[in-house]
């Protein structure tokens, strides 16, 4: 199996681990990055840890082209993980129209992407801040799945659009 690491972190920290432990459980994997918040030096560490070098591009996943390109290069992707976002809460607020653009209209052009290459596969990273203030309801701390959704701020609704 081959997988598409779609990552705007992907060379970040929980891009890079996963990325890591994939390679070292035997996938193959290509990752894309936009590099936003992170360095092209991850994937040669990525080497030096795995003796395996991923292939990678650099693309923003709202760039439904170049997305398909790289899926047109990979014929062989089934597999798509998640995890291109803007994440800071803080920021959001300040800015929700970047983080509804890279966040919503990203994974869209993401998963057009996907269907056009007939990839029906995908693990998507959402956030605990779907939850928004889970101290408001009882026995909610650790965080259950079944609490109830109600994000308070624009990350947290991208995250639950």
């Amino acid at each position: 199996m081959q997988l598409l690491c779609s990552d705007i972190s992907g060379t970040g920290y929980i891009g890079s681990f996963t990325t890591v432990a994939l390679l070292q459980a035997g996938y193959e994997v290509v990752i894309i990055d936009n590099l936003f918040n992170s360095s092209d030096e991850v994937i040669n560490r990525i080497e030096l840890i795995t003796g395996k070098r991923p292939k990678y591009y650099t693309c923003d996943v709202t760039d439904g082209p170049k997305l398909d390109s790289i899926f047109d290069k990979h014929p062989e992707i089934d597999s798509v993980i998640h995890f291109a976002a803007l994440k800071a809460v803080g920021e959001s607020g300040e800015k929700p129209l970047d983080y509804y653009h890279v966040n919503v209209y990203g994974s869209l052009t993401l998963l057009k992407s996907m269907q056009k290459h007939n990839v029906t596969n995908i693990v998507f990273s959402s956030s605990a801040t779907v939850y928004g203030d889970a101290t408001r309801f009882p026995n909610m701390i650790p965080i259950p799945e079944d609490c109830p959704l109600g994000p308070t701020n624009p990350y947290g609704s991208t995250k639950f659009t």
